[in-house]
């Protein structure tokens, strides 16, 4: 049977004794939840009936079963190996007593939770009739019966069990006599209530992690009698053993005949880092048994110990050296029994006789530890490396340095510092003494001057001259992009240039024409007409030339976007030209149909699409003619083409819109539902509306503004004879987008 749902009752005894030390704690009893029987067999013989409600009291709370509480009870438990069917039958040796009881189902929770939400079936059946015989049989037909013999009687249905839910069953003695009962679970069908499965180690925590640790924590799957705690059982293989191991539970210690979890204490504790076998092997038949004796089957565990503890290790403190070549001895080997320093090298100890920061790792069986040392020396030769001469940009500085901290410094200059600013270029020289050498050093220090080049984007000149190009600067390299490498060039011809100039420091790079003036010709042409919007940008193009416009301006071009004549003189260094051109530009289309409109039976519509300019029409019906006379609604469009442009108008023409307003001759306000008013109709909305009833004296019956109320044929809430009355509107409609004011008067006959 397996009941590791029960670890929080060992846990609850345990927790009780550790809080409240000087308190006498209660030890459960098989009248307790906490001491219930394991349900181990078919059948159980109780000779007698306890008496009271054990050692914890109050544990089902008032109201939450159908019992009056536990009454001289006896609990039992069990755990569903298989789905099924409970059954049960409580049969008293005197079958006069009364016995009530209640199932819970604990499998997530505890003995804490006896209530309501937990219980499973109850039956508390008594009175004259009902005692005697209770339980669950397939003979039930309830899982809840109240105190009485009102109810469906002692017998429950069966109860449902899924395999793995724990269960409690509290069997109370309401009569209170100890004549005692049997307990009869052979209805059980498929359930395997009963354990036959050898309990299993669950997990190993709490383990070890360094030297000195010395507990490890067990679980089993299910309870485990605290009488067959046996420390044989239990066996731990690693480095440093040997290890003994002894067994010890809370529960247990307080009193408890049972337990899911032990402590193993490690004597002696973990000796060293490393891997390490536990082993949990029953030597005798009565070790490690469960509450229905079976032996737990053995179980190995491996597990590392890993975290080194850390070691003291001092290898003394930062210290100095007084001239390069003295030795100092760094001692490591007062602890651990491993040494690795950071040179590589294994021993306990290192010779050092330069300044520096020595580090060692010292280990042994538990741990690591380490330690540095800062060596400083007092005193060396001096050193000044300036590297080789230098070229540096126009503008910068260098900083020669030659810092040796306590010595004497001589530059060429005779300045005495230890660092000298150098930002013109000449040889510079220092000499450094101190008590350990003497030592020289010189470099050559260039500044590169700026190029300052500026070439043109283009030159002019006449023919037969010569264009000279100069761009030699010191330091520099030149690339041409015909492939040439001089800075100079002689150009004696039209073409395009360019040339790359580069030193240390920056890159010039240029391209420009050469233009040699050829007898240049100014012409506009003749004068234009241009399209409207259309704008002319007048280019004489003559390289290297200056312009004058008629309005002054000097621009190389000059945009058109007005008539107007339009002028310039073009100065070359070899002539000066002059031209000018009348510029004038045709009138736009300006065809307008107009708005869509209406159009009235027999009435004809002119269309006009006439424009200013000289233009062509083409109408969709194929007329070509700039006006046209229809008579009819339709959709009409021209097309208006002259040189510069198309446009396209359109125009729609509808029929034209009359709205008429009909009254009925005849109306019967029967109020049967059917033309039991009289009311204009029209399709179209009636606006500022009148209507008025009038008998054939002349008098006035009925008014109303409210074209949708119409006349019900009464007058003052009488209905009015029949016969023919006389009626008059007035309204307004709107009709092609105009309103229209109409009235109308007729007959109407009342027939009833």
């Amino acid at each position: 049977m397996n009941l590791k749902r029960f670890n929080d009752w060992s846990y609850l005894v345990l927790f009780l004794a550790l809080s409240f030390p000087l308190l006498l704690v209660a030890q459960p009893t098989i009248q307790d939840c906490l001491g219930a029987i394991p349900v181990c067999q078919d059948f159980y013989s109780e000779s007698q009936s306890p008496s009271g409600s054990g050692s914890i009291q109050n544990e089902i709370p008032n109201g939450q079963t159908c019992t009056d509480g536990e009454s001289n009870s006896i609990w039992y438990v069990f755990t569903a190996s298989q789905n099924g069917f409970l059954g049960f039958i409580i049969t008293p040796n005197n079958l006069n007593d009364d016995y009530d009881w209640a199932l819970f189902d604990l499998t997530n929770g505890n003995c804490s939770n006896l209530n309501a939400n937990t219980l499973v079936s109850c039956n508390a059946a008594g009175g004259s009739g009902c005692h005697g015989r209770t339980g669950c049989s397939a003979s039930g037909v309830s899982n809840w019966v109240p105190g009485g013999c009102g109810g469906s009687g002692p017998i429950n249905s069966l109860v449902p069990m899924q395999a793995g839910n724990t269960y409690v069953l509290m069997v109370s003695n309401w009569t209170g006599s100890n004549s005692g009962y049997t307990l009869d679970f052979s209805e059980s069908t498929g359930l395997g209530v009963f354990d036959e499965t050898p309990p299993l180690v669950e997990s190993v925590t709490n383990l070890p992690q360094s030297c000195g640790d010395q507990t490890m924590q067990v679980t089993f799957n299910e309870l485990i009698q605290c009488t067959s705690l046996a420390n044989s059982a239990f066996q731990l293989a690693g480095p440093g053993g040997p290890y003994t191991l002894t067994a010890s539970a809370s529960a247990c210690s307080s009193g408890g005949e049972q337990t899911s979890s032990l402590t193993l204490q490690i004597n002696p504790p973990i000796q060293a880092l490393g891997d390490y076998t536990l082993s949990i092997v029953p030597v005798a038949p009565t070790d490690l048994l469960d509450l229905c004796d079976n032996q737990t089957e053995d179980y190995v565990f491996n597990f590392s110990v890993g975290i080194p503890l850390p070691i003291a290790i001092d290898i003394g403190q930062d210290t100095s050296l007084v001239c390069v070549g003295d030795q100092l001895v760094l001692d490591a080997s007062a602890a651990g029994t491993g040494f690795l320093w950071e040179d590589g090298s294994t021993n306990p100890t290192l010779t050092v006789s330069n300044a520096g920061i020595y580090r060692v790792t010292v280990t042994d069986a538990c741990g690591v530890g380490e330690d540095a040392v800062e060596v400083f020396v007092q005193q060396q030769p001096p050193t000044v490396n300036f590297g080789p001469d230098q070229l540096l940009c126009s503008g910068d500085d260098i900083r020669l340095n030659a810092d040796n901290g306590l010595a004497f410094y001589q530059w060429q200059n005779n300045t005495t510092q230890p660092t000298l600013l150098v930002n013109t270029t000449g040889d510079y020289a220092v000499t450094v003494t101190n008590g350990c050498g003497v030592v020289e050093e010189a470099i050559n220090i260039t500044f590169v001057p700026a190029l300052n080049l500026n070439l043109a984007t283009e030159y002019v000149l006449c023919l037969d001259d010569t264009l000279k190009i100069d761009v030699e600067r010191p330091f520099a390299s030149y690339q041409w992009a015909d492939g040439s490498v001089a800075p100079q060039k002689n150009i004696t011809a039209d073409g395009s240039f360019a040339v790359t100039v580069t030193t240390l420091c920056e890159r010039y790079e240029a391209a420009f024409n050469s233009i040699f003036l050829v007898d240049p010709v100014l012409d506009f042409g003749k004068d234009l007409v241009l399209c409207p919007n259309d704008t002319l940008v007048l280019s004489p193009g003559i390289p290297g030339a200056a312009y004058q416009w008629q309005d002054g301006s000097t621009a190389n071009d000059y945009r058109v976007t007005t008539p107007g004549t339009y002028q310039v003189t073009v100065t070359t260094a070899c002539n000066v030209l002059a031209d000018a051109v009348v510029i004038d530009y045709l009138l736009p289309i300006t065809t307008n149909l107009g708005r869509d409109t209406f159009l009235c039976a027999e009435e004809p519509y002119l269309l006009d699409a006439g424009t200013e300019v000289t233009a062509d029409y083409e109408w969709e019906n194929g007329d070509q003619v700039a006006r046209r006379l229809v008579f009819g609604p339709g959709a009409y469009s021209v097309t208006v083409t002259s040189v510069c442009e198309t446009v396209i108008d359109t125009l729609q023409i509808a029929v034209c819109e009359i709205c008429k307003v009909y009254m009925p001759n005849v109306f019967s306000p029967n109020e049967d539902g059917v033309n039991d008013r009289l009311v204009a109709q029209s399709p179209c909305g009636l606006d500022a509306f009148s209507l008025e009833i009038y008998d054939r004296w002349g008098n006035q019956l009925y008014q109303s503004n409210n074209p949708a109320d119409g006349w019900n044929g009464k007058v003052k809430g009488r209905p009015a004879p029949e016969g023919a009355y006389v009626w008059m509107i007035g309204y307004t409609v709107t009709e092609n987008g105009y309103p229209r004011r109409a009235q109308q008067r007729g007959e109407v006959v009342i027939i009833r």
